[in-house]
This record gives C-alpha cells, sequence and structure tokens, in this order.
C-alpha cells in the first residue's frame, strides 16, 4: 500500500514565456505554494521548481548521474501496522517512495535533487491528452515533480507530511537467491525528531550510477514515459511504490 498527503492545488494559468537559463518556459505561480513556480518547456510537461533557483543562472547547467529511491512511513501508519508488516510479508507496507536523481555542477561545487513522487491524486496525461489540452486550451492534469538546490534535507523533506514521522531512509535493488529484485534499505536521509540530517553530502553506498546522463529536462522526460502514464491510482497497484520503481529502471 502506498500514498501521500493531497497534493497542492497547481495554477492553471501560465504567464507569457521567459527565458530562464537558456531555456524557454512558461511560469505559473502556485496558488498555495508561495515557494514555489511551475514551468512549462517547448514539451509543455511541467516542474516544479523553487523560485530562487529559478533566478539561477546554474538552473541548465546540472547533470544528473546518480538515482536512488526515498521512502517514509505514512502519517496513517503505527505500531499495529509495522506488526502486520512483520508477520504478513504479502500485505504491502506502509510506505511512502519517491524517485530521487542526484546532480551537480562539479566546477561550482553545486548540487540539486530531482524529486518525482505519486500519489492517489496524481496523474500523468497520455500523449493524446497532453495534446487535447493544447487543442482546447484547458489544463486539466498538474503533476509535476521537484527539484531541490544545494539543500539535502530540504529535498527528504519533500516527501514528508507531519513533524512525527520525518524519518527518511534509501532503498536500493539487490537480487535475492532467486534472481529477484528485492529493495533494501541503505541508510537514512533524516531521522527523527523533525527530520534531523544525517546523510550529509555524496554517499556513493546510497546511490545507484544512472544508465546515462540527463539534464534536468531529460530527466523531467521520463516521467512521461513510466508505467503509470494513463493510470488512475491504486492503493495495490498503481501507486508512489510503482511509480518510483518504474522511474528507477528507466533512468
Amino acid at each position: 500500500m502506498s500514498g501521500s498527503s493531497t497534493p497542492f492545488p497547481r495554477d492553471p494559468s501560465r504567464s507569457s514565456s521567459e527565458l530562464v537559463a537558456g531555456m524557454t518556459l512558461a511560469i505559473s505561480p502556485s496558488l498555495i505554494r508561495p515557494d514555489v513556480v511551475e514551468l512549462y518547456g517547448d514539451t509543455d510537461r511541467p516542474m516544479l521548481i523553487n523560485r530562487a533557483i529559478l533566478n539561477s543562472p546554474t538552473l541548465g547547467k546540472y547533470t544528473f548521474t546518480h538515482k536512488a529511491i526515498w521512502a517514509v512511513k505514512l502519517p496513517q501508519t503505527n505500531q499495529t501496522w509495522d506488526a502486520i508488516n512483520c508477520f504478513i510479508p504479502s500485505v504491502p507496507n506502509f510506505e511512502h517512495w519517491a524517485f530521487v536523481a542526484r546532480g551537480s555542477i562539479p566546477a561550482l561545487g553545486t548540487e540539486a535533487y530531482f524529486v518525482a513522487q505519486y500519489n492517489s491524486d496524481s496523474y500523468i496525461p497520455t500523449a493524446a491528452e497532453r495534446e487535447n489540452e493544447r487543442r482546447s486550451e484547458v489544463k486539466k492534469y498538474h503533476y509535476a515533480a521537484d527539484l531541490a538546490e544545494n539543500n539535502k534535507r530540504h529535498a527528504a523533506l519533500l516527501l514528508c507530511t507531519t513533524k512525527t514521522k520525518t524519518n527518511v531512509w534509501v532503498y536500493l535493488p539487490v537480487k535475492n537467491e532467486l534472481s529477484e529484485l528485492e529493495y533494501q534499505s541503505r541508510g537514512d536521509i533524516l531521522r527523527d525528531p523533525e527530520g534531523i540530517l544525517v546523510s550529509e553530502g555524496f554517499n556513493e553506498y546510497q546511490w545507484e550510477e544512472m544508465k546515462r546522463p540527463l539534464k534536468l529536462g531529460g530527466l523531467n522526460e521520463l516521467i512521461y514515459t513510466s508505467d503509470l502514464v494513463g493510470k488512475k491510482y491504486t492503493a495495490a497497484e498503481q501507486n508512489c511504490q510503482m511509480f518510483a520503481k518504474s522511474m528507477f529502471r528507466q533512468a
């Protein structure tokens, strides 16, 4: 089982295009989150991005080279559910998973974290649905990933919905004796209480190299070829864990 909080509403209106770090992007402020704006590139596929990054000349220079899955306990879980997971392995675990990619600009010593999540209100439109949106000029779908620059703690907190569950850890796939993939913990990023950062900087043990380096736009494109494109959320199957694993495989 998987899930997250209801995502913040996005403002479907967009301003005129502006040139940002060499990319022509339409900018739309969020109604609820004043710290972020939505960016729409040539493919009309949105990314959420911090306003401070928007004005940064480094935006288009990041190269993303490493990937991981980050996880957090769902807010509604308790010791009873944890016990059920331990004694009945077939019961889905009550964790929220996100795909995370790490990018950097080595010459400047800066880093960025691309965080893509999927929850009960998420929907990733198909190519046909995006085309219909363009023709009708009515935007129905507002899925977007997040980007955090030079702040690993902020990136991890994007998964959290309550101060009482801020333990965020890393999963990476490992083959078991039956040559099946299992997702094993590679340590914590944050620990309770209130998300204390315990994994600073780059720890090679907590990442896997991507198949090829990608710029921000190319990384965002992976969302629209994931296994959940055009599918509605279901708790048992089409959920955040399936999405995170699909993104991980593609990257």
